[in-house]
């Protein structure tokens, strides 16, 4: 059985999967899930599903929805379980079956490869852990008391993201994942640090006009929408690109011998009929 939580709530054995249904089961769930291989008490389950107020047979709805889960789990031969100890219940699964941890995982063995001066691998460990995201973490599960959790993960990610990208840079690999940047730049629309290496990415590749237009967007939305200005950082890299512009000598125009021609004929054309026109114009 694999539990996947880094999108919406998923239970997948094979090419099934397993709907809880209820939002009830799916807050449940989603505890034990985030809190894998370690102990949640039933106050803390009780919290997660009502929020506020449970009613007085919660515990013991608590256990019956934990019993139908035990049931689901035990027809699956992969050793997942549900154990009490205590006040307390613990989902217990191996790391390679919830999609969050590998991520974890594969962003800790990156940073590793990084430390020893593989970036080739570390880029590609980071890329194999962010495919594993299928939308924002814990998308459809509504309860406040998993607001900070599906925080933390989606704070996980974007590290995840500015790690390769600045991996790839290092690399001089930042024209090649333009179309990856400006996807993130839309998922983080007041992200500075993304929006530069956009404009970067976009100046280097030669598109310098769509490179400053991406720092005015950056500028007129956090103006208009959060009422601040952007960073230094934003402003130099604003700067340095206009600068570049103005040192660049002024394009020569090349014509082959054809355009040339056409352009002599077009030429001697109208200066003939300009002469016939002041002719009768006199």
């Amino acid at each position: 059985m694999e539990f996947q939580f880094l999108g919406p709530l998923t239970m997948r054995s094979g090419n099934s999967s397993f709907h809880i249904s209820g939002e009830r089961g799916r807050k449940l769930l989603a505890r034990l899930v985030i809190d894998v291989n370690r102990d949640v008490t039933i106050d803390r389950l009780i919290d997660t599903v009502w929020d506020a107020d449970p009613p007085a047979t919660a515990r013991q709805q608590i256990q019956n929805r934990l019993g139908r889960l035990r049931a689901l789990l035990s027809q699956n031969a992969s050793g997942q379980q549900i154990v009490r100890h205590g006040n307390c219940y613990q989902l217990q699964s191996a790391e390679e079956h919830v999609d969050g941890l590998r991520f974890r995982r594969l962003c800790a063995e990156a940073e590793i490869a990084h430390r020893s001066g593989d970036a080739a691998h570390a880029s590609a460990l980071f890329r194999q852990g962010l495919t594993l995201w299928r939308g924002n973490a814990l998308q459809d599960i509504h309860s406040d008391a998993l607001q900070a959790d599906a925080t933390h993960w989606e704070e996980f990610r974007l590290r995840a993201i500015e790690s390769l990208v600045a991996l790839e840079f290092a690399q001089g690999a930042g024209v090649s994942i333009i179309s990856e940047l400006q996807s993130w730049v839309a998922k983080y629309p007041y992200h500075e640090g993304l929006h530069c290496r956009l404009s970067e990415a976009l100046h280097e590749a030669g598109r310098t006009v769509e490179s400053l237009a991406a720092i005015r967007d950056l500028r007129h939305r956090l103006d208009l929408e959060l009422g601040i200005a952007p960073g230094a950082a934003v402003n130099e890299l604003e700067r340095r690109i206009l600068v570049s512009q103005e040192a660049l000598p002024p394009a020569s125009i090349h014509l082959d011998r054809e355009a040339a021609e056409a352009l002599r004929r077009a030429l001697s054309e109208t200066t003939r009929a300009l002469a016939i026109l002041a002719t009768v114009l006199a």
